[in-house]
């Protein structure tokens, strides 16, 4: 067996592991993909699960158009 063993402050794990909920539109071409409710960590993860559920349609280089940021409690 192996494995790795990482020390971290509660509070830093804690802010770590508080996700976000993220709305955002982002146009590739003409076609606008709309994400809703999106858990993440912050846009960069947001922008990357978005990028996964559209097969790879939105890329990095798409443009943002809206983006809406929700903490959860």
């Amino acid at each position: 067996l192996s494995g790795k063993l990482q020390k971290t402050k509660l509070k830093d794990y804690l802010q770590e592991m508080s996700h976000k909920i993220f709305d955002i539109e982002v146009m590739e071409g003409e076609i606008v993909y709309r994400g809703s409710e999106i858990k993440a960590r912050n846009k960069d993860h947001a922008l990357q699960i978005m990028i996964l559920m559209s097969g790879g349609q939105v890329n990095e280089n798409s443009e943002i158009i809206s983006f809406e940021e929700k903490t959860l409690h």
